[in-house]
């Protein structure tokens, strides 16, 4: 039962992230902005760090201990924030050599997966989570009978999974594409070459250039029509690629230059073919 409602609380502190952080970032960069991983309204970190401060709260009611001061509130946000944001940047990049927020232009960050200004803004969050959010979710799911808890558990897991799935595929479909790509560009830059070894040198680097980047664009326009809508918006959300392996910096470029023509696409409004 317990595992239920929490997992509920988890989506809707989900949603109510998500909401935050598209307003924020719409209002910051002046045109609409849909954050948070998943292709769906939700933002998961959000929902965890809310989740797991609400049972921690509830945890200490029920054993009838001395509720949180707000210092104390503000610290376990603070610090779990850290952890839980460093953690999770470090596991995305691991696994899709992506990241979704980048804090390396602000002060006092840690390899910018986490700064100062953030998890203390996030410690301010805690609060409002405990003396606002919290009672208010509390009071929209007290209704809810355990059977109705249950089944209302199992309908967001089975919409999370969904999300998420659809995600990773994208985020796989893609790595596909990428390397698809550089290996037809490869091949097609050694018969390039070999039909302009008659041709000076310098010309010849002229030429090798201009015909590297017709090709690239030619096959990136290819591949994001080829693409579903629902892959396009799902990568949209990437903030970008990067790599601390030398050998697959290379890569990383090609997914930042896919992913821009990406952005570009979507924001001309154009439908894919």
């Amino acid at each position: 039962m317990w595992i239920s409602k929490y997992f509920v609380y988890f989506v809707i502190y989900s949603g109510m992230g998500w909401l935050y952080e598209s307003v924020f970032c719409t209002i910051k960069n002046g045109y609409w902005e849909n954050r948070g991983f998943l292709y769906g309204p939700v933002c998961p970190i959000y929902g965890v760090g809310a989740a797991l401060i609400t049972f921690i709260d509830d945890a200490i009611l029920v054993k009838g201990e001395q509720e949180f001061l707000w210092w104390q509130i503000f610290a376990v946000a603070f610090f779990g924030s850290i952890v839980l944001e460093y953690i999770t940047s470090y596991v995305l990049e691991k696994l899709f050599h992506a990241y979704w927020w980048d804090y390396s232009s602000i002060p006092f960050n840690i390899h910018g997966r986490v700064c100062l200004p953030a998890s203390m803004g996030f410690g301010v969050a805690g609060l409002v989570v405990i003396y606002g959010v919290a009672p208010l979710v509390r009071r929209m799911t007290g209704w809810l009978s355990p059977l109705w808890m249950e089944a209302v558990s199992l309908l967001f897991m089975a919409v999370v999974a969904v999300d998420a799935t659809l995600t990773v595929s994208a985020l796989t479909h893609f790595e596909r594409n990428v390397v698809a790509m550089e290996h037809a560009l490869n091949q097609h830059m050694e018969q390039f070459v070999n039909s302009i070894q008659e041709k000076t040198q310098a010309a010849g680097a002229v030429l090798f250039s201009d015909e590297r980047a017709r090709f690239s664009s030619e096959n990136m326009s290819r591949a994001v029509q080829d693409m579903g809508k629902a892959y396009r918006l799902a990568l949209k959300r990437v903030e970008g690629f990067r790599s601390t392996d030398k050998e697959k910096e290379k890569r990383a470029y090609s997914r930042e230059m896919v992913l821009e023509f990406i952005k570009r696409y979507i924001g001309t409004g154009r439908r894919s073919g």
